[in-house]
């Protein structure tokens, strides 16, 4: 590249990785602090898991919208918005005194961080060269990893210096400052190819479906009646395939889902779903295991999730290098193989266990999903023609959040399965019930449990990303 070029790449950096920043840091300043926050706001074990899944959901429900749209109108623009409606849901989160507001607050501040994760990818993928995306796309994940390392790192200092109000209120002054930096940096590069237009049935269908199937889960911890629960179920399905259908036969759907038949873009979806069942629920069921099972406070339970985070930091940035070079396939076989032994060993855990052990056997997780992210992802963006890539990035990050969310309610309905909805609430919330005899052991098996279900669509993973060997990805 030209000294021009590499200036204007290194300036669509500068903004991608603060947005990445900002996102890593929102990510896990909460992380640490939900008992906490739970148990101040009354919420029971389906409130926590809401304020959990909020910002989850509303990143999942926008995708359809971030991808059209960003093909159809530009990526910049979106872009920007994104900061504007993430610093209004931060305040609301940090101004909320109800749980279930403060889950609607966290829906909003995912809507806004859609639109920052998934077009930062599309604006690196159109101003970066093919050869070099999965290296540039590791480094825009450093920013991520750097945000949530200094999430970890001083959540627990804000609780107990400025209380957990201050994890949402201190986002706001941070997301204002990149926004200006984003409006006197980044310039419009794409040019709308597509005709104009915006697929409402098909968003309707999607979000009402998800949500449905969101709610039947959460409603299961304090018992469905059958009639209800198979009502529920019944018309989940049916929303899910009319939205499928609907995508495949109208011409103004969001996602055209044609590109499936590459199988280059369809394995790495396929592998990305499974990577997310697998990943979705293990930071939280580890934070479960340090702060309840183990009683840390809540500063040494983010340090002891640093780990993680520092060696997928590393492991991110050389994974996304060797795909460069070796293509993607080799490297994130490697890492679900090292992600999925690392889950494994995690569902050998007891009672008793030490901690170093259990830090080390982070460090493989973070070894393992760094090697997997960044050329999964390249392998997915770069399978696709320019005008396909906003949808092509909506499809990866819905993916990745469906897996995730779906994990997360897996993890806690196992939870549920081994201790009663009641005590559990008190166990997480309080750690009260941990101290009863044979409480802690169940808080243990049911954590093991899902550790091994996870550690199973890990592995699933493996055959979809040997299977794309052909495919060097350069």
């Amino acid at each position: 590249m030209g000294s021009g070029n590499v200036r204007k790449v290194l300036l669509v950096i500068s903004v991608t990785t603060l947005a990445s920043f900002i996102t890593g840091l929102n990510a896990r300043l909460g992380l640490v602090g939900f008992p906490i926050i739970a148990h101040d706001l009354n919420a029971g074990v389906d409130g926590m898991l809401w304020i959990i899944q909020g910002y989850m959901l509303g990143s999942t429900i926008v995708q359809l919208i971030v991808g059209g749209l960003a093909d159809i109108y530009g990526r910049v623009r979106l872009f920007n918005l994104g900061f504007i409606v993430f610093t209004v849901g931060a305040l609301a989160a940090g101004l909320s005194t109800d749980w279930f507001v403060l889950a609607l607050a966290r829906v909003l501040q995912g809507v806004g961080g859609a639109f920052l994760m998934s077009l930062s990818i599309t604006i690196l993928t159109d101003n970066v060269p093919q050869g070099l995306l999965g290296t540039w796309l590791g480094i825009n994940q450093i920013a991520w990893r750097v945000g949530a390392m200094l999430g970890l790192t001083i959540s627990g200092v804000i609780i107990d210096v400025l209380g957990w109000r201050w994890l949402y209120l201190i986002q706001a002054p941070v997301t204002v400052l990149a926004l200006f930096w984003s409006l006197t940096t980044l310039k419009e590069t794409y040019k709308p190819l597509r005709p104009k237009y915006l697929d409402i049935t098909g968003f309707t269908l999607f979000t009402t479906s998800l949500t449905l199937l969101l709610t039947y889960l959460t409603l299961i911890f304090r018992g469905v009646p059958p009639k209800v629960s198979v009502l529920m179920l019944t018309s989940y399905v049916i929303l899910l395939t009319s939205f499928i259908v609907w995508e495949c036969r109208s011409e103004c759907s969001a996602l055209d889902l044609t590109i499936f038949k590459n199988w280059q873009f369809a394995g790495g979806i396929i592998s990305q779903i499974l990577y997310s069942l697998g990943f979705g629920a293990s930071l939280t069921m580890l934070v479960i295991l340090l702060e309840v099972g183990k009683g840390m406070s809540a500063t040494l339970t983010g340090l002891g999730v640093l780990p993680f985070e520092a060696s997928f930091l590393v492991f991110g940035i050389l994974g996304g290098r060797l795909s460069d070079k070796y293509g993607y396939a080799p490297i994130t076989t490697t890492g679900l193989i090292m992600s999925t032994t690392a889950l494994y060993i995690l569902s050998k855990i007891s009672a008793n266990i030490e901690t170093l052990p259990l830090l080390i056997t982070t460090v493989l997780l973070g070894i393992g999903t760094g090697l997997f992210t960044a050329p999964n992802t390249s392998s997915i963006m770069s399978a696709v023609s320019p005008d396909k890539r906003g949808v092509a990035s909506a499809l990866r990050t819905l993916s990745f959040n469906i897996g995730f969310l779906i994990s997360l309610n897996i993890a806690f309905l196992i939870l549920i399965n081994y201790i009663p909805f009641q005590e559990a609430s008190q166990i997480i919330l309080l750690g009260e019930a941990v101290e009863a005899v044979g409480m802690d052991e169940k808080l243990i098996t049911a954590i093991s449990n899902a550790f091994i279900i996870q550690a199973v669509f890990m592995a699933l993973a493996i055959p979809f990303s040997i299977s794309r060997l052909k495919y060097r990805g350069k």
